[in-house]
């Protein structure tokens, strides 16, 4: 006998069994008593017609009686029409037994009636379907209608919830609201209460009868796509002109279905608050907020959950359903709502009566419209291989040896017969958008005779094709990811530069014969920013990822003879919104690039890890090694590993078998006593051979990689390398040629290197993507931490890294960095991407990197930490430009180590207060170090002068597009490469050698320092110590000793000889002591001798200037005057004051002027450097001042006072008549501000040749000076200018005692001091090098213009970041200032 469920299975659905796919399965209790069953009711049109008495039933007269009447009315209710409901629409739910009342979520959060009231949201309904059946949902509460019990409630929007299931089932005009999990009950109103009543009771009775009405206010679903309809203009639709850039103005256009711009989405905040954003574009309607020129809607991108001027009311409009006016809720538009008027969508005022004010809302299907793969983010690679270790084949063990210099240093050129470079000369054709490009020149036979050629590599902006353009956080496309358009404004049709350029490559070349039955990969090191790649007229495959190796497997279209190779690159892509990285944005392929085989079975990847044990006794190497057989060939392979000292002797040798197998892994690990540990101090090299072998045992392929052995971890706030603490002293670095562009050699990577290494840097961070890979092999070789960096991000649109559609892109930049650098032991960290959003796509990327290996991981974007960064994803806190209150308040205490990633903006004449950050950096316990923003002006030449062999260099605002002026030029070096002043203050600041305080012992003529050894790593007694005792500036005796034993962290105390100084006429010569720590045996990076640290004590401060008495046998002293000017003096010195202003404007000694132009002492403050741009010229002195001229003791006395607003001085000249003037000057400043507090003058330009007493020989200021000395210096005027790419005031030498200016025929003017001078001597004035763009650009003035200040404002750091302005204490104090000035013929 068959239960009821059985029957019903076997005759109602069996004969049609597609309604169990598409239709809705009610379970229902009935209680054990009345025969527990289950009843599938499916398509109730599959219920008409079929007679129940065809099933022989098994039950009570109870329960036949029961399930007849359930059954009866079911098919009763076939025959009426169920109602549909819009998704996302509102309803209202009405009861009939309650005429004006609607069902209502009360504040407690139950179900009751209310009168109905178009403006309560609690009476607000979408009707969304699931299942076949529907869920009555309060969108603004997040409730759902629900059973429970006899009555109904509201629960939490749960679609796994059966108790919030219903069918709305006909009941004659109305609707019963019957729940899909108990179908015996529908729901009824008795008073205010929501209660179930049984089916049987409900049919025909008003208490359970419903309607459900479309609300007058709009529902929308944010999920759904709408067009926004004009009434009045019924063929127009409000659109964005297809744009994603903000400002966009929201206008009325045709209705097009192609056009992205008229596809919205609308989220509803509350019943009478919405947000729309475009359904292509993250754009939202924006009322423009308070701003009074805007009476337009545009578009903006708005701030999830803040939303500022994007919260709009949508009202209806009276008697006309389902239509509504556009009115913005921002204050300032209360009494506005929004019109079409030609065309244009204006903020107009209010009048219910407007026609073109009103607007329909229809639902429509978001259209899919195909993209190039150029413009679709989920396109990133086509028959790309994946990524994996760097490494360079070799037919055999010996043709790898005998590679000497690849071997030893793989950054040089490998000359193996299993590698064909393709770098030279190619075939190059250039178009300016996509449409105007070749679509076939990849097919053979092509004729591109009549193209030009270009170098590869190369960035074709850098050879004269389209523009360089400098950009920091803008895209110089349209920003409308994934989409490429022009930029409005800046490109416009084509304008200035490129809408997409788009580069068309061809190279021809011929293999070895013996590469024939091999497999061969064509190697991109790098190309911008997307590339189509065909061989022989076969398409291999497409890439983009610029910074990341991009390999093809070309073995099935390789060919004997000729090839040829055909490239298209497209200067941007959707990969180019990853790619937003402060610098030249160029194009082409800019790496290099070549085709290797290997056989057809062979290794294809090595994963290197190394674990020390802690004693250091051993360590563990393991080689992971991927086999690819991807032809699944029936062949065995032998490998045999060796692995051999940084000295050449062989370690360990093991084998491993390959068998037959489709992909596999073979694993071995040597075992290494006494390791010597790769540290950036001692960067031990260990190298590994792989050499495979056929099944004959002769070797078929041999590679070989070096391997350092050592551990990187993260402890608590600290981070260790081979267990010990270490501090990274870094710089960020971008791949910048002044000739080169992006596409820098070999020897500018070395020289980059080379140059970090000498100067105390021990970390690179390689901003904003992977280097060159040979970079990482110099990194690995001199010894360079490594902060590897994903080439991500997205810095103009961050909102890109909270799409789900992006995450595969993100994922592969950061899988194949991995996979590529991994085995490096320089690199320490890697790196998620720069500045691209807190995006939850981040989640996918660390997850996605500490998949692939153990290293500590970096980011910097997630900022909810408030103050810092690295929040989430990331292994350490970060920070950028911080200031020195921040230092001092977040650089300890923390539970994971801070990096500052982007610190002391270079930018210009910078670099101030180092010492400062790096005193609380070593005395914190949990900030690890950081990295200088950056290491090389990115400054380049112009291409089209470059061409004619003209180098000037050019920076940010001599090319198109939206720049940010200078700001590429922040290079703690220039463009050239050469040393630099702020070098010099890094490497001081970055040493490792620490002085205390001396004790001199000036009876016995000896000083007693102590050094304290802050490497982590190095003996002391590695280097020797040079003492150079100094006299007045001039070195009288130097000693040399070699520096003894002292570990790290532990000190050593030296006692030395200095001179036992003999007073010279009653003064005491001052005393210094100079302290040299130099390399005592060569290095790779340095020869022996090569200084690490530098510091010079004064021993014995300078005395005062002698007493000077007037030599009575001089000859007289005159003073003549006239109506503007008073002059004073005789046949060896001669001065003229301006009466008016009493400044001094003419000075001789022996008949000859060193003054020019009247240009005498004055004040003058103005200082211009980039960190500070002050542009105020006027000192702002009272136009008369006074003069007074006496006679003291034989020496002529002239006082000379001038008030002035900033500064007041008071210059006292006595002119001694044996041709001596000193200069008393004092400044009374009435501000804090001052950039100077000194006098300015100037010289005779023949005065050409200068030689000082001061600090050297580097430019330097009160807060950059301690990578400079107190000594006696030679230089020029023309050349103690500093060449920044932005002019500048420059030059500065603090501490000045004495200067000497003189001519080629031996004349001179020689100024010793007394008091706190600095001194500069430039050919230019300030307000010159503030106006003019470039150095080359200046003209000399026909004289030289001094300033002696008694204080000249530190540099700082105020660039980039916030409280990072000159420190207090290196500003000009408002107080008091005075120095003396002794002016004579040079002797």
């Amino acid at each position: 006998m068959l239960t009821f469920a059985q029957c019903v299975n076997t005759v109602l659905v069996r004969p049609t069994t597609a309604n169990y796919e598409n239709h809705n399965i009610l379970h229902t209790m009935i209680t054990k008593k009345n025969m527990d069953f289950i009843l599938p009711f499916h398509a109730m049109a599959s219920l008409k017609g079929h007679a129940l008495g065809r099933c022989t039933l098994g039950f009570t007269k109870r329960s036949l009686t029961l399930c007849t009447l359930v059954l009866g009315w079911l098919a009763c209710a076939l025959a009426v029409q169920a109602q549909t409901f819009s998704k996302g629409t509102l309803y209202h739910v009405l009861p009939q037994a309650k005429a004006g009342y609607a069902v209502t979520l009360q504040a407690d959060g139950r179900l009751g009636l209310a009168k109905r009231d178009h403006e309560a949201a609690a009476q607000h309904f979408t009707m969304n379907e699931l299942s076949g059946a529907w869920r009555i949902i309060n969108p603004f509460e997040n409730l759902a209608l629900r059973t429970a019990g006899d009555a109904l409630e509201a629960g939490e929007n749960n679609g796994s919830d059966e108790a919030q299931l219903w069918n709305t089932v006909p009941d004659g005009n109305a609707l019963l609201l019957v729940p899909t999990n108990r179908p015996t009950v529908a729901a009824a109103c008795v008073g205010d209460k929501l209660v179930l009543l049984p089916v049987e009771k409900a049919r025909g009775n008003r208490t359970a009868h419903f309607s459900i009405e479309r609300a007058e206010r709009a529902g929308f679903d944010v999920s759904l796509t709408y067009r926004i309809r004009s009434v009045a203009q019924p063929s127009l639709v409000l659109g964005n002109g297809d744009s994603g850039e903000n400002n966009a103005r929201i206008v009325g256009e045709e209705a097009d279905v192609m056009n992205r711009g008229q596809y919205w989405n609308i989220k509803m905040l509350s019943l009478t608050c919405c947000v729309v954003e475009n359904a292509f574009y993250p754009q939202n309607f924006d009322d423009g907020g308070g701003n009074a020129s805007i009476d337009y809607l545009l578009q903006w991108p708005a701030q999830e959950g803040v939303w500022n001027n994007a919260r709009f009311t949508f009202e209806p409009v009276s008697g006309q359903p389902a239509t509504y006016r556009i009115r913005s809720l921002g204050a300032s538009k209360a009494q506005k709502m929004y019109s079409l008027r030609n065309g244009r969508l204006l903020s107009v005022d209010y009048d219910a009566a407007d026609r073109q004010a009103w607007f329909t809302f229809e639902q429509v299907e978001k259209p899919k419209i195909k993209s190039p793969y150029w413009e679709d983010e989920t396109i990133f690679a086509e028959n790309k291989e994946a990524g994996h270790a760097t490494f360079m084949p070799y037919a055999n063990e010996q043709e790898m040896l005998a590679d000497a210099a690849y071997y030893a240093t793989p950054w040089t050129t490998p000359h193996s017969s299993r590698y064909l470079s393709l770098n030279g000369t190619w075939k190059f054709h250039f178009v300016s958008e996509p449409s105007q490009r070749p679509l076939d020149f990849w097919h053979e036979g092509y004729d591109v005779s009549g193209w030009d050629t270009i170098p590869v590599p190369s960035n074709w902006e850098m050879q004269g094709y389209d523009r360089p353009i400098y950009a920091n956080v803008e895209y110089p496309h349209g920003n409308t990811p994934p989409y490429i358009k022009a930029r409005p404004g800046f490109n416009d049709g084509g304008k200035n530069y490129g809408i997409n350029p788009v580069g068309s490559y061809v190279r021809t070349f011929e293999v070895p014969a013996a590469w024939q039955g091999e497999r061969t990969f064509v190697h991109f090191g790098g190309i911008y920013s997307a590339a189509f790649v065909w061989l022989n007229g076969q398409y291999v495959g497409y890439t983009q990822g610029a910074n990341n190796v991009a390999e093809f497997d070309v073995t099935p279209y390789l060919r004997t003879g000729s090839n040829t190779l055909a490239v298209q690159v497209f200067r941007w892509s959707d990969g180019s919104y990853l790619e937003c990285q402060d610098m030249f944005r160029m194009s082409g392929i800019f790496r290099e690039v070549h085709l290797y085989t290997t056989p057809r079975l062979a290794v294809r990847d090595h994963y290197i890890t190394t674990q020390p044990a802690a004693d250091g006794s051993r360590a563990d190497v393991t080689v992971r090694l991927s086999i690819d057989n991807r032809e699944q060939l029936a062949q065995g392979k032998t490998l045999l590993l060796r692995l051999f000292s940084p000295q050449g002797t062989l370690v360990q040798e093991l084998t491993a078998a390959v068998a037959q197998e489709h992909t596999t892994e073979k694993c071995v690990t040597f075992q290494v006593a006494n390791p010597l540990l790769w540290s950036a101090e001692h960067p031990h090299l260990y190298t590994l051979h792989v050499v495979q072998r056929n099944e004959a045992g002769r070797d078929e392929m041999a590679f070989s990689t070096k391997v350092g052995i050592r551990s990187v971890e993260v402890k608590g706030a600290q981070l260790y390398v081979n267990g010990r603490k270490v501090l990274l002293k870094g710089v960020n670095r971008h791949d910048s040629s002044p000739i080169h562009g992006r596409a820098v050699t070999v020897d500018e990577m070395l020289r980059d290197v080379l140059l970090m290494k000498q100067n105390n840097i021990n970390t690179i961070r390689t901003s904003h993507y992977p280097n060159d890979a040979r970079m990482y092999a110099m990194y690995d070789h001199y010894g360079l931490y490594t902060c590897d960096e994903a080439d991500l991000e997205d810095h103009a649109n961050q909102s890109i890294s909270d799409r789900a559609s992006w995450i595969p892109a993100f994922v592969d930049r950061i899988d194949r960095m991995v996979l590529r650098d991994r085995n490096h032991p320089s690199v320490v960290m890697w790196s998620l991407g720069n500045e691209a959003g807190a995006g939850k796509n981040f989640k996918d990327c660390y997850e996605a990197a500490k998949r692939l290996d153990n290293r500590p991981v970096h980011y910097e974007g997630t900022r909810m930490n408030g103050e810092y960064g690295g929040g989430l994803y990331s292994d350490f806190y970060s920070k950028m430009y911080p200031g020195m209150a921040w230092m001092n308040r977040n650089t300890s205490g923390l539970d994971k180590p801070m990096f500052l990633c982007e610190y002391a903006h270079a930018m210009g004449n910078a670099i101030g207060n180092l010492s400062e950050y790096w005193q609380v950096i070593e005395q914190s316990d949990a900030t690890i170090g950081g990295c200088i923003w950056d290491w090389v002006d990115q400054a380049i030449y112009e291409p089209r002068e470059l061409k004619q062999g003209v180098r000037k260099l050019r920076t940010g605002y001599d090319f198109p597009g939206p720049h940010q002026g200078n700001f590429c030029s922040n290079g703690v070096i220039p463009a050239t490469r050469e040393e630099s002043p702020k070098l010099k203050e890094v490497k001081a600041a970055y040493a490792y050698v620490k002085f205390g305080t001396p004790r001199y012992d000036a009876a016995a003529g000896t000083v007693t320092v102590t050094l304290r050894n802050g490497y982590a790593f190095r003996n002391l007694n590695e280097m020797t110590l040079r003492a150079e005792a100094l006299l007045d500036g001039r070195v009288k005796k130097v000693h040399t000793l070699r520096l003894p034993s002292v570990q790290p962290g532990d000190s050593t105390t030296l006692t030395l000889k200095v001179p036992k100084a003999k007073a010279a006429k009653g003064t005491l010569p001052e005393l210094c002591l100079n302290l040299h720590v130099l390399l005592r045996e060569a290095q790779t990076f340095a020869p022996a001798g090569h200084e690490v640290a530098l510091h010079q004590y004064v021993l014995r401060e300078r005395g005062p200037l002698p007493q000077l008495q007037a030599d009575a046998k001089a000859p007289h002293m005159l003073q003549t005057g006239a109506l503007h000017e008073t002059k004073i003096g005789n046949s060896r010195v001669q001065l003229t004051f301006d009466n008016r202003t009493a400044c001094l404007t003419g000075l001789a000694f022996d008949g000859r002027q060193v003054l020019a132009e009247q240009g005498g002492f004055s004040f003058d403050n103005h200082r211009w450097i980039e960190n500070d741009r002050y542009g105020h010229t006027d000192p702002e002195m009272e136009a008369e001042g006074q003069i007074e001229v006496s006679e003291k003791q034989g020496a002529t006395v002239i006082r000379t006072e001038r008030k002035g607003k900033l500064c007041s001085t008071a210059i006292t000249y006595t002119v001694y008549p044996q041709g001596v003037v000193d200069v008393e000057a004092a400044f009374t400043p009435h501000t804090d501000g001052l950039r100077r507090a000194g006098l300015s003058c100037r010289l005779d330009s023949a005065l050409q040749r200068v030689n000082y007493y001061a600090l050297g020989p580097w430019e330097n200021y009160i807060d950059r000076k301690d990578g400079v000395t107190l000594g006696r210096y030679t230089d020029t005027v023309n050349s103690m200018a500093v060449d920044y790419v932005k002019p500048q005031t420059c030059g500065g030498r603090e501490q000045l005692r004495e200067v000497t200016f003189t001519a080629p025929d031996g004349f001179g003017l020689q100024v010793s001091t007394q008091g706190d001078v600095a001194f500069t001597a430039l050919p230019y004035t300030d307000a010159d090098l503030m106006h003019a763009q470039h150095m080359w650009e200046l003209q000399r003035r026909p004289y030289t213009v001094v300033h002696f200040d008694a204080w000249h404002r530190g540099v700082g750091n105020a660039s980039c970041g916030q409280d990072v302005d000159t420190l207090p204490q290196y500003r000009v104090p408002n107080r008091p200032l005075r120095y003396t000035l002794r002016l004579q013929r040079a002797k």
